[in-house]
């Protein structure tokens, strides 16, 4: 009976403290990021104050998505494929099998997202211009 409480315990500790550290890098990174866009906007207010050419507008650079395409997608499927290797080796274990589905048919889904994504020229390739608008901003 002592066995039994200490394994969900043990278990209870084990899920709690994953579940708080993905909920501080969560916290951290959003963070971080409220802190680059206030002085972004320091950056920006002082050199209006200045009258020096605006930078331009970063805020696509501070929440775009920097995956390369198809490598998310990769890695599932290959964890899939993993997984169905090791259930036919461990005599035909149906359970792992099925289980095994879930992130082949998820990096299968993500692959033909990106490749669908491409071919319809959705990937942004980044833009030649320079940190600094043509002309700055003129305010009454």
């Amino acid at each position: 009976m002592l066995d039994d409480v200490i394994g969900a315990l043990i278990g209870l500790v084990t899920v709690s403290g994953i579940l708080l550290l993905i909920l501080i890098v969560v916290i951290m990174d959003n963070r971080t990021r409220r802190m680059r866009v206030k002085l972004l906007h320091e950056e920006r207010m002082l050199a209006l104050e200045k009258g020096l050419p605006v930078p331009m507008d970063y805020q696509d650079g501070l929440f775009k998505n920097k995956r390369r395409p198809y490598v998310r997608g990769l890695v599932f499927a290959a964890i899939g494929i993993a997984m169905l290797t090791w259930s036919g080796m461990a005599s035909g274990d149906e359970d792992l099998a099925g289980m095994a589905m879930v992130p082949l048919l998820i990096g299968l889904a993500l692959i033909a997202g990106d490749w669908l994504n491409e071919k319809k020229g959705k990937v942004k390739q980044p833009d030649a211009r320079g940190d600094y608008a043509a002309e700055p901003v003129k305010y009454p």
